[in-house]
């Protein structure tokens, strides 16, 4: 539905959508955009609506202008998704996103959640396009594929009558670039959530691998895991089928002591999930009889919501994880699928302790255990390259539809417009690059990687970088000198892999050095292959960090900092590709003093 649209309205609803789109968080996105609704399009008050895909509702994450009494009444508010489809059912419709309840005259309040002015629920509406006390309007956000996100609920026009078609047509504007922005920001929260739990499993694996007793592994276990899924209370106990005995070993919170002393049958929660194998989530445990008192705290009424995980050694369950924090923050299906890998270190480092302890009768037991992390490391490998692959497709979507409005295919781009959809375009494309990296990465570990091999001049390829880099380079007032000019040998390489190598280097090199740095590119024949280094006079490598700077996800500590959103496998990858070609890579660096990245490549491919 085509709707005139404002046109001085649709530069500030564009400026609106702009500050938006910058944001990367969904509660400071809603509360921005409740803040807009009011402030800019004339209402009086609103309230922001999301998808709680979990619970399968929309939940109040955003409100305001409201009274205080009613805002704290109705903090949290869900509605199903069968009674916001009812609701939209008995809506007129006013735009594709937009929708209006008109109430009738017999209305009385009892059904409605909250009004702004109790005094005028009873009023008549003394003409038909007036806002009456009772009429709900609803703007819906919507996912590229036509799937309700949330919506919006502004209310009492300054104006006191119906929103006109301009207002409305200004609404969607704003409700299309807002659903775009809360879905960059869940996709964004997913790669940070998926890149934290990989940090926390890496962790944890070093830790694991540590000569570290059994107790201070647990701890070490017990931290990273406080840190994905917050709790209280933490017991980990160990069973001992052949005595029918749960032993504690570990246990934080008020009554670690208390827990520390409960060594008891294999009985209640505990030996259930031990006997069974399987997760088990109390919502109380008062309520719960499978709960058993712990002895010292019998008489203390402690209600809380509690997950018992089970610790599947070689030789099935060899211990219980119980996790604890109160009842009214209760475990979601989420935080159940981030605990269970989280269970699994827990029992290789129950077995990794004990093998430990046995090293000097069963050194095949110890190597066993370390053969078990390495299935470890294949397991974070298979979850980078499906949650890459899981990210493709949405990220694509959401690109496509970005650059064919910025082209104009939905309607006239002014040249403010076309500017904000840059600044859109290039946060999208960001998260796709790292996406592209991390199934690069994934493509070269299952070495399904193909290269496409053809004569290349890599001083062509070189200028071709720099000139890409040229705002960056001038953003910083680098110096940057070529010390070739077109005469390297041809070699036979996959051009498109090898403009990213040095790319690689030659942005790093920018990147870490301090503005007003000198960059320098030269070229020779070393050792019948041609050979292309870069060097700057940044802040170079600390000596500790030089062993792991190839690592897959290792980011020195620096000043080689996440703020850009990297994941650290950006040297990796192109050592990787270089290897593939035939070539190696190394470097040379001093703290303080600047860098030397070299690189070869074969004058032949064999």
């Amino acid at each position: 539905m085509n709707r005139p649209v404002q046109q001085d309205m649709l530069g500030r609803t564009l400026e609106l959508a702009a500050a938006i789109m910058s944001k990367r968080d969904v509660d400071s996105i809603l509360r921005t955009i409740v803040d807009d609704v009011t402030d800019s399009f004339g209402f009086e008050a609103c309230d922001a609506f999301l998808l709680d895909e979990e619970h399968d509702n929309f939940v109040l994450r955003a409100t305001k202008g409201f009274p205080a009494h009613i805002a704290k009444k109705v903090e949290g508010l869900a509605k199903s998704k069968k009674s916001v489809k009812d609701d939209l059912a008995v809506c007129r419709s006013i735009g594709k996103l937009t929708y209006l309840f008109m109430a009738k005259p017999e209305a009385n309040g009892t059904d409605y959640y909250s009004v702004l002015h109790p005094d005028r629920v009873r009023l008549p509406r003394e003409h038909e396009d007036d806002w009456h006390e009772l009429d709900v309007l609803y703007v819906a956000f919507e996912d590229a594929d036509g799937n309700m996100l949330g919506f919006l609920e502004p209310d009492g026009p300054r104006s006191g009558k119906l929103p006109n078609e301009a207002l409305v047509a200004n609404l969607e504007v704003f409700a299309r670039m807002a659903s775009i922005a809360i879905t960059n920001a869940r996709l964004v929260s997913a790669l940070n959530r998926t890149v934290k739990l990989f940090r926390a499993l890496i962790d944890t694996t070093v830790a694991m691998q540590q000569p570290l007793d059994l107790k201070q592994t647990l701890g070490v276990i017990s931290e990273k895991l406080n840190d994905l899924v917050p709790f209280d209370g933490v017991s980990v106990y160990l069973v001992d089928w052949n005595r029918n005995l749960l032993v504690p070993i570990h246990a934080t919170g008020p009554y670690a002591d208390e827990v520390m002393s409960d060594r008891g049958p294999i009985s209640g929660l505990a030996g259930e999930v031990a006997r069974l194998g399987k997760v088990e989530v109390v919502e109380d445990s008062m309520a719960d009889p499978r709960v058993e008192d712990i002895p010292g705290i019998e008489d203390i009424e402690v209600r809380q919501t509690m997950m018992a995980i089970p610790l599947k050694g070689k030789g099935g369950v060899e211990g219980v994880l119980e996790l604890y924090r109160d009842k009214s923050r209760k475990f979601t299906p989420v935080e159940v699928a981030v605990v269970e890998p989280f269970a699994a270190h827990a029992a290789i480092a129950i077995e990794n302790a004990r093998l430990r302890e046995e090293l000097k009768q069963n050194f095949e037991s110890v190597q066993k255990a370390y053969e078990d992390i390495q299935d470890l490391d294949k397991m974070k490998d298979s979850l980078v390259d499906t949650i890459s692959h899981e990210l493709r497709t949405p990220l694509t979507t959401i690109l496509g539809y970005l650059e064919m409005a910025s082209a104009g295919m939905y309607g006239e781009v002014t040249p403010k417009m076309n500017e904000k959809f840059g600044s859109i375009l290039d946060q999208v494309n960001r998260i796709n690059a790292l996406v592209s990296a991390m199934l690069e990465m994934s493509r070269l570990q299952k070495k399904t990687l193909s290269l496409d091999f053809e004569p290349i001049n890599v001083a062509m390829v070189t200028r071709e970088v720099v000139d890409d880099l040229g705002n960056s380079i001038k953003s910083k007032n680098h110096a940057v000198t070529i010390l070739f000019g077109n005469e390297l040998p041809i070699v036979q390489a996959d051009r498109l892999r090898v403009h990213d190598v040095i790319d690689n280097l030659v942005s790093n090199a920018v990147k870490y050095t301090n503005p007003g740095g000198k960059i320098t590119i030269g070229a020779d024949i070393l050792g019948g292959k041609v050979h292309l280094w870069v060097r700057d006079t940044g802040i170079g490598i600390a000596e500790e960090d030089k062993d792991k700077l190839f690592d897959r996800f290792f980011l020195a500590d620096a000043g080689l900092i996440r703020e850009d959103g990297r994941v650290g496998i950006g040297l990796y990858t192109s050592r990787e590709v270089i290897k593939r070609h035939g070539g190696e890579m190394w470097f040379e660096s001093k703290k303080g003093q600047g860098s030397t990245f070299h690189m070869t490549l074969p004058l032949k491919q064999k």
